[in-house]
């Protein structure tokens, strides 16, 4: 019996980045993660910041600005091991 390699979490662009600890405020249409919110949840489920964690940026129209930016705050959150594979999709009418 074969074993899975890991998980696939899949969270979108209006997931909860956590409130401005100044104002209170949450921002869900910007690339500030202020409280890091969803984002350490999937550190947990990853079994902690050593994890191998894989950002693919499907549905973004800027996937390398949102990259960079998953880059950036998992590893504020302590994680080592963290990749991005950008997908820049171009959609044409028919």
């Amino acid at each position: 019996m074969s074993h899975p390699k890991g998980k696939l979490i899949a969270i979108g662009g209006a997931e909860d980045k956590g409130a401005d600890p100044g104002t209170g405020e949450i921002h869900r249409d910007n690339l500030n993660f202020f409280e890091l919110g969803i984002l350490r949840r999937v550190v947990d489920e990853a079994s902690g910041a050593s994890s191998r964690i894989e950002v693919i940026t499907t549905a973004s129209t800027i996937p390398y600005e949102v990259g960079e930016n998953y880059l950036n705050t998992f590893g504020k959150i302590g994680c080592t091991d963290v990749g991005a594979f950008c997908i820049f999709t171009v959609i044409t009418s028919v």
